[in-house]
């Protein structure tokens, strides 16, 4: 069950959130690529989904305070690993 804190899949061509998986393929050891669609107007696209481990990410907090209390902060994936996973994906296409 979750927190209700969750991003939600959201078709990108009509912002549907009914979505099927219509393939899914490990394309590297931590990598998996799923072709997708949309139950409300049929759009298909690609989504990509990759394990990393906790060296991956970086913080850097920005001072102050977010109007709920939390610090404010920015969360997100060094470049250097989303380069890597991209170039793993372009390789096999």
């Amino acid at each position: 069950m979750g927190t209700g804190n969750e991003e939600v899949l959201r078709c990108p061509k009509c912002q549907a959130s009914l979505i099927k998986v219509l393939e899914s393929r490990h394309t590297t050891d931590n990598v998996v690529s799923r072709r997708r669609q949309c139950h409300s107007c049929d759009h298909i696209w690609g989504t990509v989904e990759a394990s990393l481990e906790a060296s991956a990410f970086c913080y850097r907090d920005r001072g102050g305070k977010r109007t709920d209390g939390r610090r404010r902060a920015d969360f997100g994936v060094k470049l250097e690993v989303v380069d890597k996973i991209t170039g793993a994906i372009k390789s096999e296409h």
